[in-house]
């Protein structure tokens, strides 16, 4: 039977509690996720003994583990989804996540802290089951992008606190000894205590879960999945199954449906200041301030036959996969530099070592990295849009991007007093271009679909690749580290992203009509251009 919120005549209207409830889930992941960058590095050492020979190597890969594990298990997550329900599936994935987060805490060994993460990813498959559920939550519409909207801000926000927790609660018997001897359980496990205050709250979500999540996806309604899929040829949205077996048998001559018509983006383990999920399915997308699209230019022609990757998909596309392979690696490289030791004396250039911060000044800085990138995507980002555009925001972030990775390899001979400016000098050049430059960026790339059919296939290529290159970056940035030193590994990222820049002499301009803010604001009216006048070799005027 359909649920009692189907048939209720208001259930058009927002769906603010279900929406709260899933968001208290969604916070306490974040929380899990982004704890462990503050100490990754001084855990790794711990673990070896104090040694830190090829440490950042091994830190990058307990935080690529994860994902790489998710990566593996989400399609299964997303079929047991569609037959048992999103409820069951959301609540065990968050039950994953507290066993991960409890195993890593007690770690002993290096293989332990690494099966933890990878046993955490395997386990959870929330990433595009709770996507799924607030797409079929919101019933109206016109609630999509403030609905959407939700979902960043909580990630956002749960990073913040999680960032913070693990710097103030790491080796809570050096920092806090009165509380914690050293020969107490945490003397001996000194990275349990913020796995431990996660596993609660974690557990606090499920709990309310359990009791007021309502299931999005009746599994009783199995007519109505037929009728559903009757149709092969039916456009694939977000709130379509996560899997389906008519479906999946009759796309067998096309590849894997689960794989290209309805990906699974798993990127969102990784501990990066913003969620990068999204969706070019969708009307809008979401940063705090989510960003109205206008209908589409592209045909809707149900037979399209084009190729739905042309020129100017696989350009951006690129462009995508190098900024999230410098974002990610400065995300990891970060707490590796700030707290490994410095290898010259104080005042001189120091290509090799860190600049021997705790965690205490790592969990800081990761916060208000969180609070700087909360600001830029909630005030700067719509009006630097709305003002300067969709083409020049992605070019302007995209040329200027390699200024946030030549600061740090020469800040061991500032003043000291002048550090912690130059840190977040880089922070804020990281948040600001990187928030503007990625939603930019999937407009330009929704604009050169061909038709809306190939959302899906183009959606799953960019969203895999990207994940792919945010998942290798962390462990190749960390071999770099332990090879050629901190100057080595940030100026590799600034390399990529000079490539990057380069790279856009083969991006076509494109131009999209007025995007509308959620605040109403609309940025100024561009030509739409069609990507078959590229395929044909034209192209409309430049207005801007």
């Amino acid at each position: 039977m359909p649920s009692d919120q189907t048939q209720d005549p208001n259930s058009h209207a927002f769906p603010t509690k279900q929406l709260t409830i899933l968001a208290i889930c969604r916070f306490s992941e974040p929380i899990a996720f982004n704890s462990i960058l503050a100490y990754t590095y001084v855990m790794v050492r711990d673990l070896h003994g104090g040694d830190d020979t090829d440490a950042s190597f091994y830190a990058g890969l307990l935080v690529s583990a994860y994902a790489v594990a998710e990566a593996l298990t989400a399609i299964g997550w997303g079929a047991l989804s569609d037959r048992y329900g999103r409820k069951p599936v959301v609540l065990f994935g968050l039950g994953g996540v507290a066993v991960s987060s409890l195993i890593f805490g007690l770690a002993t060994e290096y293989w332990v802290a690494l099966l933890a993460r990878f046993i955490g990813g395997a386990l959870n498959g929330n990433v595009a089951v709770m996507q799924t559920m607030v797409a079929e939550m919101v019933k109206n519409p016109e609630h999509e992008p403030k609905a959407y909207a939700t979902q960043p801000f909580v990630w956002t926000l749960g990073g913040i606190i999680g960032s913070a927790m693990g710097g103030f609660l790491a080796q809570p018997a050096i920092f806090y000894p009165s509380l914690f001897p050293a020969d107490g359980l945490f003397g001996r496990y000194p990275y349990l205590l913020p796995n431990l205050v996660s596993v609660v709250v974690i557990v606090l979500a499920i709990i309310q879960g359990m009791l007021f999540l309502e299931e999005t996806n009746p599994r009783d309604s199995e007519a109505s999945h037929e009728t559903v899929f009757e149709d092969d040829d039916e456009p694939i949205d977000e709130r379509t199954p996560l899997h389906s077996r008519k479906r999946r048998r009759s796309s067998a001559r096309r590849g894997s449906w689960a794989t290209i018509d309805r990906p699974v983006f798993v990127e969102e383990s990784l501990p990066v200041p913003m969620e990068q999920n999204f969706d070019l399915r969708r009307s809008s997308f979401g940063t705090v301030r989510s960003i109205r699209l206008p209908p589409s230019a592209t045909t809707d022609d149900e037979n399209f036959q084009g190729r739905a990757y042309n020129f100017t998909i696989i350009m951006v596309t690129t462009a995508l996969v190098l900024i999230s392979f410098h974002q990610m690696g400065f995300c990891t490289l970060l707490p590796t530099h700030l707290l490994d030791k410095p290898a010259a004396p104080p005042g001189e250039i120091d290509l090799i070592g860190g600049l021997g911060y705790t965690v205490h000044d790592v969990g800081v800085y990761l916060a208000i990295n969180g609070i700087l990138g909360l600001f830029i995507q909630a005030i700067i980002f719509p009006i630097f849009v709305d003002y300067v555009g969709v083409w020049k925001s992605f070019v302007f972030s995209i040329v200027l991007y390699p200024l946030a990775y030549v600061v740090m390899p020469f800040l061991s001979a500032w003043p000291p007093a002048l550090e912690s400016t130059g840190i977040y000098l880089s922070l804020t050049l990281q948040s600001l271009f990187g928030i503007i430059v990625i939603p930019c960026a999937l407009i330009l790339l929704k604009d050169a679909t061909p038709s809306p059919l190939m959302l899906g296939k183009v959606n799953g290529l960019a969203m895999s690749a990207c994940c792919l290159a945010r998942t290798i970056s962390p462990p190749l940035v960390g071999i770099i580290y332990s090879a050629g030193g901190s100057a080595a590994a940030w100026w590799s990222c600034a390399g990529v992203a000079v490539v990057g820049t380069v790279q856009l002499f083969w991006v076509p301009r494109k131009h999209v009509q007025a995007v509308v803010g959620d605040n109403g604001t609309a940025a100024r009216r561009r030509t739409m251009s069609n990507p078959r006048n590229e395929e044909a070799g034209t192209c409309p005027p430049v207005l801007e």
